[in-house]
Order: structure tokens, then sequence, then C-alpha cells
């Protein structure tokens, strides 16, 4: 649901909670196997919608799939009693989907041995800047949100631990992992409240921020994701972000039909709670222009603004639901005051 508010000229402003729709995987079989290698399966717990896999977009199983994706997996070996064999068995190794052989592949192939246990971790999509960046001991991916919107990624994470070639064994032997969104994705539509015959609405810009004059900033800038939990801990001594999520200064024009943002231009963020209790503040600025209303030709721009209360929460989509359109002239009748008596004086002689 959302709440009305106007200020000169209207704007309206929404939040509803998404949950990701679940993608239902088929497992990918390997019948490899006499030789006991470690192999691995993926599913995505759950996403939201199927796009192209860019940047900016949902990473979903047909873009993790993509030989240029793929994602990186830590692991670590332990026998029985928890006495560490090696360390970093798996460190950023690149697993990717062959479509040749219809299964999850890396090199070299490494095999399982009849004790212990390895404990993995993984991340999506894969980046080679975390060689040696997790270990047995320091389990957390550095995290920076790029401050360029197309270029965000969707972040997605997984674990399978106590993992041990008894419980890999049989048919299907792969080390499964179901990732699962670890941002908070932020969509929005636009629209308007009515049809204004002779009048153009152009959308221009909309920004969101930490304060209704964009300073101070509102998005935590980075942070570190705990591998084995998905917990987060946000950086809070950078400079957080604002962003302008749609710029177009000869406008988009608006009408009753609501429009979407693009499919590359999804928000990814640090979880981060913006609440009423909350100390951080989450603004809405939309830019708009209105031209052609009664005759008036001269374009007029205009610019609203509404605080939102949310905690945007992991793995959970949150779509901004905005509507614009133009403040009714209206009339109200307070008071007809009462009729004042004046003695004119008494009438008692006639002509």
């Amino acid at each position: 649901m959302y709440k009305k508010f106007f200020m000169g000229l209207a704007a309206m402003a929404a939040l509803t909670l998404v949950s990701c729709s679940s993608d239902d995987l088929n497992s990918l079989s390997d019948n490899s196997s006499k030789n006991e290698a470690i192999s691995f399966d993926g599913y995505l717990g759950r996403s939201a919608v199927a796009v192209n896999g860019s940047r900016g977009s949902v990473l979903d199983m047909d873009a993790l799939k993509k030989p240029e994706e793929g994602f990186g997996v830590f692991g670590n070996y332990n026998e029985a009693n928890d006495v560490e064999f090696g360390s970093n068995w798996f460190d950023n190794v690149h697993v990717t989907y062959s479509s040749t052989d219809t299964k999850w592949k890396y090199s070299p192939v490494q095999y399982w041995l009849p004790q212990g246990h390895i404990d993995f971790l993984a991340y999506a999509p894969y980046d080679s800047k975390y060689d040696k960046k997790v270990t047995k001991d320091k389990q957390e991916l550095d995290f920076i949100v790029n401050p360029t919107i197309k270029d965000q990624i969707d972040l997605l994470w997984a674990k399978a631990t106590n993992q041990t070639k008894a419980n890999n064994s049989g048919t299907d032997k792969k080390v499964k992992f179901q990732f699962a969104h670890a941002l908070s994705r932020l969509g929005y539509t636009v629209k308007l409240n009515n049809n204004y015959t002779g009048t153009t609405i152009t959308l221009n810009k909309i920004t969101l921020a930490g304060s209704k004059d964009g300073t101070p900033k509102a998005f935590y800038p980075k942070g570190n994701i705990d591998l084995s939990t998905g917990n987060w801990t946000p950086s809070t001594t950078d400079e957080k972000l604002n962003f302008e999520w749609f710029t177009n200064t000869s406008g988009m024009v608006l009408n009753t039909e609501a429009a979407d943002n693009a499919a590359d231009n999804y928000l990814f963020v640090i979880p981060q709670d913006f609440s009423a209790s909350a100390t951080d503040e989450l603004y809405v600025i939309v830019e708009y222009t209105i031209e052609g209303y009664k005759g008036v030709t001269t374009p007029m721009k205009n610019m609203v603004y509404q605080k939102l209360e949310k905690n945007f929460e992991q793995g959970k989509a949150y779509t901004f639901k905005l509507t614009l359109g133009l403040t009714p002239i209206e009339f109200d009748v307070t008071t007809v005051e009462g009729w004042t008596d004046t003695n004119q004086g008494d009438i008692n002689s006639w002509n």
C-alpha cells in the first residue's frame, strides 16, 4: 500500500516488500566418478526475476552459467577431531558451467580423501581479487558498492560445511551450493495519478539521499560479509552514498500506465535499517516538468520529496511505487458571518 502526499504539485511514494521467488532448478548430473573427484552443483535458492545477467541486473541461474560468470569456492580440510590437515585447499577456485558436459567444472580437479571433512564457502559472481582473501580464520569478503548503478553486481553467497567422501558418494557425487542473495534489491515504478488532457508531465530525476537536500548521504559504501553465516558488518567510517537513480534532462513522458526501472537499473545495496527507530535516514527526491496546462506553454519544473522508513533486509526486493500528478484547486467554506444590525434611527415623521 502507499500513502499519498502533496507538496505544491503532488508526488506520492510507497514501498512494497517483495519476497524473491524461488527458481526450481534441476540437479545437473555428474556421471563420472570412479576416481572420487570433488565436484560441485549450484542452485539459486531465491531469484527475483530472470534478466540478461549484465551488471546492475539480478544474477539468476542462466546468468550464473555464462562462461564469464561462475562462482568462487574456498575450502578448508580437517580430520575427524578438527585437526587441520590443510588450510585453503580451495582458494577462490573458479567454477564455471560447461554447456557441453552439462555440469560445473574447475581446474585442476581435486579428490576426496577417505578421512576428514571439508568446509566449503562460495560466492558469485567470481572475481580474482578475492584470491587469498578468505581463510579458515577470516571467512569474510570485503565488498564495495559500486556508485555507478549499471556496474553494480548482485552478490550471492553459499556454504556447504562438513562435506566428506561418504556424504558425497553415490549416483550424484557433488557438493551442492544453494546460493542466496547477499544484498537488498531496490526497484521502482512511476506513473501519473490521472489523465491531464493537454498537459505533458515528464520525469527528469529520481534521487535517493540521506536528506531532502541531498546532504548527508544515505547508503553504506562498503562492508564485510561472513560467508559462513551471511552476516554483514558495514563500514561506518567511510562516506556514505547517494544515488541518482534516474536522470534524463529531456524527460520521460509519464502517463497512467506504470513504467518500471530498466532491467539493468536495479539498485543493489548492503542491508540497512532506515525504519523510524533507526538513526539512518532515507529520502526519495523526484524532479519533473509540467507543460501545457490551461495553455501555459512555459515549462514549469517541480521537486517533491518523501522520507521513507523501511528496514532493507538481506535477500529481499523492494519496489518504490511513485505516483505524480497535479494538485487540484479546492474550495471550502469555513463560516458565514452573521448580519451586523446597525440602528439607522427612528422614522416617525412623514411628509
